[in-house]
């Protein structure tokens, strides 16, 4: 038999049989992904709602413990106030050891309310044994028994109303952090697959280098480009952090990796090998993201500092604009007289993370010479100035509208100065001049910061003045404190009267 006969079946075959082409795998496109964007973080929501329960808890059980005490023993305050204060601090512990501040996604009501039960009455018992052991002349069990019921019953009150609003959060996806990963890997599947029992954290979207290998979604999260896509994505800065999920032995890719992000103000994580051989379903998710990863861009302040910050900036600014609403008035009007035109100027500038956001000034500038980008930043002499505007930017009172953008929760009273989308130093845009640029924007922007205290105001011409302010706001972040943010404050108006060097 020839060759051309044995092949003729084999040919007849694969006609009738074609080969099917693999087609391409279906993928998400980056523009399907919804991103949750008003947000409230969740570390400053529990200290507040401890800070509720210590002031009720507290505020209750001294009022009926004065109440039962007071005509007893002849001991005046001195037993109330130490009975009081005792139950007090026993009512603090319980909650906080019992977790009754966690409010995990999952939770439900009935669990929630099992560990208030557990807190309060741990400690009325632990309360009323302390003061018998402690002080048996002063103590009233009647007194002690009625102050730890009343502030037990306070406490079921205030987490029911507590439960239903943070329910209503995780509803919205407003307090666990936006996640996305690089690296379509194991330990992303096994953080995915942990996450959908917890909650914890918005997984959003996995990208990678190597999509061709990559499937279309682990567990539902897309797999929806590579890291440039990432990079070029409108919706970056709403992302909180960004976790490297290679495994150890991809070391060249992680540092790949960990070279094309290094630069984004959002925190950036690397599982670490540890990770890989965890058993997730005995670990919640949040106890393996804090022991299992490593932050390579610094680590966010505590929830009480984030707390008492914003109370700082809410109270500050609404007392100035309140008392300096004259002042407010009298340069507005000042302006409308000097010049025609709106009173306010409004400009794009870069906030948290990136965030675009609308920054308020009094106008200083000629309307028809408004430069919204700041392509040409204010010199000496500048003519585009009005004669008004020369005052009050020497004065810094063109800056004064920004309370508003701190009451909106856009600034903060004390951190790095915010600059104009698109601003250039000489032909240059100024965030191409500095490596570490957008390292800045890893807080909210403010009205005044550490390096408008120690010289850097005004505009930057020179490379080297670029350096030298992102230099002094890297050092704010890291030292960032509220007593720091006094000290800035405290600094601000001295430094300003005894500046005549800078243009502003």
């Amino acid at each position: 038999m020839s060759i051309q006969k044995k092949r003729a079946p084999l040919l007849k075959e694969a006609r009738l049989n074609p080969i099917t082409p693999v087609k391409p795998i279906a993928r998400k496109s980056i523009r399907d992904v919804v991103v949750p964007k008003r947000r409230m973080n969740n570390s400053a929501l529990r200290f507040a709602l401890r800070a509720s329960d210590i002031f009720w808890v507290t505020a209750l059980i001294m009022l009926t413990i004065w109440n039962s005490y007071i005509g007893i023993n002849n001991k005046g305050i001195i037993a109330p106030l130490a009975a009081g204060t005792l139950g007090a601090i026993m009512f603090v512990i319980t909650l906080f050891l019992s977790g009754a501040h966690l409010f995990h996604p999952a939770e439900d009501y009935i669990a929630h309310q099992k560990k208030v039960f557990f807190a309060a009455f741990s400690a009325i018992g632990l309360w009323l044994s302390t003061a018998l052991v402690l002080k048996p002349d002063t103590f009233l069990p009647d007194g002690l028994a009625i102050a730890g019921l009343t502030a037990a019953i306070a406490l079921f009150i205030l987490h029911s109303l507590y439960y239903l609003q943070v329910k209503r959060l995780h509803e919205r996806r407003a307090l666990a952090p936006n996640i996305v990963m690089l690296g379509a890997t194991a330990s992303a599947r096994r953080m995915i697959e942990e996450n959908a029992k917890n909650r914890n954290l918005n997984i959003l979207a996995i990208f990678d280098d190597r999509l061709s290998r990559a499937p279309a979604s682990i567990h539902g999260v897309p797999v929806i480009g590579k890291v440039d896509d990432l990079l070029a994505w409108d919706d970056l800065p709403f992302i909180d952090r960004i976790v490297v999920t290679l495994p150890g032995l991809a070391q060249a890719r992680k540092n790949q990796l960990a070279h094309q992000v290094r630069l984004l103000p959002n925190r950036i994580a690397f599982v670490v090998d540890e990770f890989e051989t965890l058993n997730h379903v005995q670990q919640r998710l949040s106890e393996i993201a804090e022991i299992s990863v490593h932050d390579i861009t610094g680590k966010p302040k505590s929830g009480r500092h984030t707390a008492l910050k914003r109370v700082m900036d809410i109270a500050i600014s609404s007392v100035a604009l309140v008392f300096g609403a004259p002042v407010l008035a009298l340069i507005a009007l000042a302006i409308k007289l000097d010049s025609p035109g709106p009173v306010i100027f409004k400009q794009q500038r870069h906030g948290f993370n990136n965030r675009a956001f609308d920054v308020y000034k009094f106008r200083s500038l000629r309307v028809e010479a408004e430069d919204k980008l700041a392509a040409q930043q204010v010199i000496h002499g500048d003519s585009r100035v009005t004669k008004l505007g020369r005052f009050i930017r020497k004065t810094s009172l063109d800056e004064l509208p920004q309370l508003l953008n701190v009451l909106k929760g856009e600034m903060s009273l004390v951190g790095p100065r915010p600059h104009a989308i698109g601003m250039r130093t000489g032909n240059i845009e100024s965030y191409k001049l500095v490596e570490e640029y957008a390292h800045r924007h890893k807080v909210k922007p403010g009205m005044t910061g550490w390096a408008q205290i120690n010289g850097s105001r005004g505009p930057l011409h020179d490379a080297a003045s670029v350096a030298r302010r992102v230099k002094l706001d890297v050092e704010y972040i890291e030292r960032a404190s509220v007593w720091f943010d006094i000290v800035i404050m405290a600094k601000t108006i001295p430094c300003l009267l005894g500046d005549s060097e800078n243009i502003r």
